[in-house]
């Protein structure tokens, strides 16, 4: 097991993220992130062993210590109108940082058929969490209500809805956490579930300090863009969506669907036999002979 380089990581991502975390072992980022308090907009957790790590549709997602890339990210968006395609967006993230990779909808990130990371993003309540002061000073004054500068900000004793305002912007509507874990040097015999995969099985690079920072500077882009619901990030991720045009099985809440996959929506929604939904898991058939 190769040790993080977290001197490294902090300054390769400097300019992208608020602060950035690390514990050897947790029982789930994305939990520890959103029970957090008095956490920043653009806080990266990474740890080196989750032992209740969720996955979606309340799957679980365990790997022996220091064999995978394990994050999450808290973001405060103004709005949630849009964040049906925050995964997609995280799953881009990954794609975009290892060749060869695909995003099965919505994004399970694949090598050849084989799940190589999950993904997962909750919401809930902001709670004791505030936007981060921009990179320039700021002095009280500018500051105003909160009465706090940029380096008291942490110790906040003031309402979070002030410092949310004093540092710029509306106030976020929620909290969401982004999270995920990238297999890197599981062997056959570690890996979760049959149809897995690791990047030293791949015969890829396995460097996971260089991963890290490489993934979380293209989820950083990635999250600009879905910010600003820019088109290309959906215009991107139909051009490394394994599911688009095949035959699937949509298991979802009411019921399984059958059928071609003609779109992805602009919303994230899959158009399964004619119809969108917004929920499911997603078998690809096999062509019949």
């Amino acid at each position: 097991m190769t040790a993080l380089d977290l001197e490294r990581i902090r300054t390769a991502l400097a300019d992208d993220f608020t602060t950035i975390d690390f514990v050897e072992k947790t029982g789930s980022t994305n939990t520890d992130l959103m029970q957090a308090t008095n956490v920043a907009d653009g806080t990266v957790l990474l740890a080196d062993e989750q032992l209740s790590g969720k996955g979606r549709l309340g799957r679980t997602w365990t790997a022996p210590a220091g064999s995978q890339v394990i994050f999450s990210v808290l973001l405060l968006p103004e709005s949630l109108e849009h964040l049906g395609t925050l995964p997609l967006a995280a799953g881009l993230a990954v794609t975009d940082s290892i060749e060869g990779t695909v995003l099965k909808w919505p994004n399970d990130v694949h090598i050849d058929g084989n799940k190589l990371c999950g993904i997962l993003a909750e919401a809930g309540p902001v709670g004791q969490a505030f936007k981060a002061a921009p990179k320039t000073e700021l002095t009280k004054v500018e500051v105003g209500k909160a009465e706090v500068n940029k380096a008291e900000v942490n110790k906040a004793e003031v309402n979070k809805t002030e410092v949310n305002k004093a540092v710029g912007g509306a106030a976020p509507s929620a909290r969401v956490v982004v999270g995920m874990g990238i297999n890197v040097t599981l062997t056959r015999e570690d890996l979760p579930i049959e149809k897995a995969t690791s990047l030293a099985l791949e015969g890829r690079d396995t460097d996971r300090t260089e991963l890290a920072i490489t993934v979380l500077k293209n989820l950083r882009r990635r999250i600009v863009q879905w910010e600003n619901q820019d088109p290309q990030l959906l215009r991107d991720y139909r051009a490394v969506c394994s599911s688009l045009g095949q035959e699937v099985r949509l298991e979802t809440p009411s019921g399984d669907v059958t059928g071609h996959v003609d779109d992805i929506g602009e919303d994230g929604r899959i158009m399964v036999a004619g119809e969108y939904y917004s929920a499911g898991d997603v078998t690809h058939l096999r062509p019949q002979q």
